[in-house]
């Protein structure tokens, strides 16, 4: 082999372990959470987090337009997740009606809806404490209306 070959041979080696250790470095820095949709937990104690308000009726209709001015571009009309800004995302949006979801608990919802998580932002500070509680109803309604298009379709 001659040395110019060689010298490719090797400079390639390096580029190519260099970009794998680069990767393998950049992806032990994101957070768990950013990984993967369902390894987003809330931690333990968002599951004590309640309000006995998010069935009531005015709650869940103030909650369907805070989810419209602020949820729907990324996580769509039905809260699947298809929402038009939400395609493209490192971590696709959540989708409120797959099991994994349904299951959470209301605090957990509020908790991450408060905190955010890489592309969703946080409302902690964009929605009060009510707002961010309204939205968890409207959310439980969607999951609500999937079950029941659900069954019907079962059903046939």
């Amino acid at each position: 082999m001659r040395k110019g070959n060689l010298f490719i041979l090797k400079r390639t080696v390096y580029l190519l372990i260099g970009s794998f250790l680069a990767l393998g470095f950049t992806y032990s820095f994101y957070p768990k959470e950013f990984h993967s949709e369902r390894d987003w937990l809330a931690p333990a104690w968002a599951d004590t987090l309640t309000n006995s308000m998010v069935t009531d009726v005015k709650w869940i209709q103030d909650g369907k337009t805070l989810y419209a001015n602020h949820c729907l571009v990324c996580h769509g009309e039905t809260g699947r997740g298809d929402g038009e800004s939400g395609f493209g995302l490192a971590v696709p949006p959540g989708d409120f009606t797959d099991a994994f979801t349904i299951a959470e608990s209301n605090g957990a919802i509020y908790w991450k809806i408060s905190n955010g998580n890489g592309s969703m932002p946080s409302y902690q500070d964009r929605l009060t404490d009510t707002q961010r509680w309204q939205v968890v109803g409207y959310l439980r309604q969607l999951q609500k209306n999937h079950i029941s298009k659900s069954s019907k379709h079962k059903k046939r």
